[in-house]
């Protein structure tokens, strides 16, 4: 049979197209990620929603970010973290907290070593932008 007729999938049988870039590549809140600024409150129109809200985007496998609902908006642009809906283990207990240990996300986002994150977490918490820390 003809390959193109075929569809790229991943181990979970999911279609590559949609299930090969993290939610969090699309994220409109990405600066706020990388400077470890975290939202207050959910809902919230600034602020990252990974290290107290339990945002999954930097750990789940989707297009959420980057195919829009209704071509328009996402659960982070909205200010909910991602679930990790389109994830093999959903779903999961402990929607909307981040398990801790010393200060340290227990899952650290596809990538990112321990040992970076610890370096640079502190630096980037010291070093973020002004314009980022005011809350909306």
């Amino acid at each position: 049979m003809d390959s193109r007729y075929f569809i790229d999938l991943d181990q979970w049988n999911r279609p590559k197209v949609f299930y090969s870039t993290l939610a969090h590549w699309g994220c409109t809140r990405n600066e706020y990620f990388e400077w470890k600024v975290e939202a207050e409150r959910l809902g919230s129109k600034k602020g990252c929603l990974f290290y107290y809200f339990g945002c999954r985007g930097p750990l789940t496998y989707s297009s959420c970010n980057k195919i829009l609902w209704n071509s328009v908006s996402s659960k982070t642009r909205v200010g909910t973290p991602c679930f990790g809906c389109t994830e093999f283990d959903f779903p999961r207990v402990g929607l909307f907290e981040t398990k801790q240990f010393a200060n340290i996300p227990a899952e650290l986002p596809i990538g990112v070593s321990k040992r970076g994150y610890v370096m640079l977490s502190g630096i980037a918490k010291v070093f973020a932008p002004e314009r980022l820390k005011i809350e909306d």
